[in-house]
């Protein structure tokens, strides 16, 4: 039977110590050894909360993005609804809340797609991949008190261009744009 690839049975971490604190991110630093014996010192690890992405479709057939700035890249990007999963809080309910926080749009049809890691050899946190068919605008926006949101309304077919343009540049959106338009697509095959 082959291996998974999930095994770690052979790899042994010899300490772990948290070197930083923050409210948005800790940082680690683990001292490894490794299957053929070697010892691996100071591997770091970024410690952050899972997070939740929504793919939020309109009943008018329109995807909800947001354009935002994002001081790391020190540029603008177009993307999909996202944020951090609160602790005790349900995927879905934060991809329901951080929907409604950014957009003001919510009710839908929710279904699950995919748990993806975004940055596993840096980042220990794990995204949840949300397709929302049939939101509307529900609430007055809410965003976090350092977030300056312009809402964008883009047909599916429009978005694929968006991510070869460089609009759109979050790896973990493009996924989980690309899992919702192949369902999408599916869907429509499946009627027509």
């Amino acid at each position: 039977m082959a291996d998974s690839g999930r095994r770690s049975s052979s790899w042994e971490v010899l300490s772990s110590e948290r070197i930083l604190k923050t409210p948005y991110f800790s940082l680690r630093t683990e001292r490894l050894r490794l299957p053929d014996g070697e010892v691996k010192d100071a591997y770091y690890i970024l410690e952050r909360p899972n997070a939740v992405f929504a793919f939020p479709l309109t009943r008018e057939g329109q995807v909800v993005l947001v354009r935002q700035y994002r001081p790391p890249l020190r540029q603008m990007e177009l993307c999909i609804p996202a944020g951090l999963i609160e602790p005790g809080e349900p995927p879905e309910a934060a991809a329901r809340r951080e929907l409604l926080e950014e957009t003001g749009y919510g009710g839908g049809e929710w279904e699950y797609m995919l748990r993806l890691a975004s940055s596993p050899g840096l980042k220990n946190n794990w995204a949840h991949l949300f397709l929302a068919r049939g939101v509307k605008p529900v609430a007055p926006p809410d965003p976090d008190e350092h977030e300056r949101l312009e809402l964008v309304l883009v047909p599916p077919q429009g978005l694929m261009p968006l991510v070869r343009s460089g609009e759109i540049v979050s790896a973990t959106g493009v996924a989980a744009i690309m899992l919702a338009l192949a369902r999408l697509e599916g869907c429509e095959g499946a009627r027509g």
